[in-house]
């Protein structure tokens, strides 16, 4: 997940969603659920997405099935390394993602009576919600950080309301997220001096992903990332990375695969506070 620019941590958190209660195995259609597993390859998720595109052109507006091709399409985009077809794949993501939320005609109108943020604000459909937040911040990442910041309260509005919801969803994704939205105001002075941000308080936000959500690694890199680095506490930002290091894959194996890969090249941008 290489996104440019100061910007670049408060946007990358994807989604950059913990356990099995989550939503991660629920609801698969049965041609999906014995590879969805598998699907850190690319070829394996590339037929989850052909199998979902299918049942869409069977079903019409369906949200699960609209939220699930969200989901792979991010995370297409997450595991393909060209700029462009990056961009390409978080737009699908965020479209078939707002596709989901729109499904619900209650979203829809209350989108055209008052506008995104309050529609999102009173949404329930988590799964469609988050994967929107993901993308449309990773397609914010890709622009002027100063003009993304204005762009940003809808996504902004997207995480707090699945926290809402139901904070341990997809590994505490959205606490995280919120977390990172703390701590890169708090770092970017000339929005600070509008926002007032404070790293504390998102260290509050990283340490209760880490209490609710201990198996899902991003959850220990994004902390280090975005609070450590800054402070530059090298006891903290080690012993977290050594977490992801040496963390399980399972019980996300895609997911937590990346958090490993993200580690790494955390530890190769900051050697000075991994110690070698």
């Amino acid at each position: 997940m290489s996104i440019r620019l100061m910007l670049a941590p408060l946007l990358l958190t994807a989604v950059c969603i913990g356990g099995l209660a989550s939503g991660e195995h629920e609801g698969l259609l049965p041609g999906a659920a014995e590879i969805y597993p598998q699907r850190y390859e690319l070829s394996v998720l590339e037929q989850l997405i052909d199998i979902y595109e299918g049942a869409l052109a069977e079903r019409g507006e369906d949200a699960e099935v609209l939220s699930r091709l969200a989901q792979f399409w991010y995370e297409r985009g997450i595991l393909v390394a060209d700029e462009a077809e990056k961009k390409a794949n978080f737009e699908r993501a965020r479209d078939y993602a707002l596709a989901a939320l729109r499904a619900d005609p209650g979203f829809a109108e209350l989108e055209r009576e008052e506008g995104l943020v309050a529609a999102i604000a009173a949404a329930d459909d988590v799964a469609a919600l988050l994967w929107y937040a993901a993308a449309q911040g990773q397609l914010l990442g890709m622009i002027n950080p100063l003009t993304a910041f204005r762009l940003m309260k809808p996504v902004k509005a997207a995480y707090e309301r699945v926290a809402e919801l139901e904070e341990t969803f997809w590994g505490c994704s959205a606490i995280h997220a919120l977390g990172a939205f703390e701590a890169n105001i708090a770092t970017t002075p000339l929005v600070n001096l509008l926002m007032r941000a404070s790293l504390e308080r998102a260290r509050e936000y990283f340490e209760r992903a880490i209490e609710l959500c201990p198996d899902y690694l991003a959850n220990y890199w994004i902390y280090a990332r975005d609070y450590a680095v800054p402070k530059k506490d090298a006891a903290l930002f080690r012993d977290l990375l050594s977490q992801v290091l040496e963390g399980p894959i399972d019980p996300w194996p895609f997911w937590n695969r990346i958090a490993k890969q993200d580690a790494q090249a955390l530890i190769a941008a900051h050697p000075e506070l991994w110690g070698e």
